[in-house]
This record gives structure tokens, C-alpha cells and sequence, in this order.
């Protein structure tokens, strides 16, 4: 069994700018966008980081700017054992 790739980006939504008016939700193949209840005012949110194709139509259909999409920090490669490569030997 293969793992899923790993996306490049995500979509990072700015509280301030949304609106809730869901539009982005609409768009979201995978359905990974939701909105959320938050004193009386929506918002979209991410609700599955891993489910998300990193296809940036969510940040392109928003009306009011309010979806970026933000670069994944390089993931450090996994430890694999000592190497001697670069020792000096006596």
C-alpha cells in the first residue's frame, strides 16, 4: 500500500476577511471546507488538512480575498541509520 502525496500547499482563511458566505465550501471537491458557527457570525474553516487536494479553487472562488494558499514546511526526511560517510578514520 502506497501513501497519499503529500500536497504543497494549503489554504489558509483570514478570519477577518471572511464572511461565511460559503462560496469556497461550495467549491471544494474533497469537502474538506466547512462553515462554522462562531458567536453568532460564520466562517470557513479547514477541517481536514489531509483530505486536501492543494488544488487552491476554494482561494480562487473567494469574492473577498480572505484564502491564501500557504506552502507545507519541508518535512525532514526520516532518520535511517548512522552513516560513516565524512569520518576520518585513525
Amino acid at each position: 500500500m502506497t501513501a497519499a502525496p503529500r500536497r504543497a500547499a494549503l489554504p489558509q482563511i483570514d478570519p477577518a476577511r471572511c464572511t461565511g458566505c460559503g462560496w469556497c465550501v461550495a467549491v471544494c471537491a474533497p469537502h474538506v471546507l466547512s462553515l462554522h458557527a462562531d458567536g453568532g457570525r460564520k466562517a470557513s474553516a479547514l477541517d481536514d488538512a489531509a483530505g486536501c487536494t492543494g488544488c487552491a479553487l476554494c482561494a480562487l472562488r473567494c469574492p473577498f480575498g480572505a484564502i491564501r494558499m500557504r506552502r507545507r514546511p519541508a518535512q525532514a526526511p526520516e532518520a535511517g541509520p548512522a552513516s560513516d560517510a565524512g569520518r576520518i578514520s585513525n
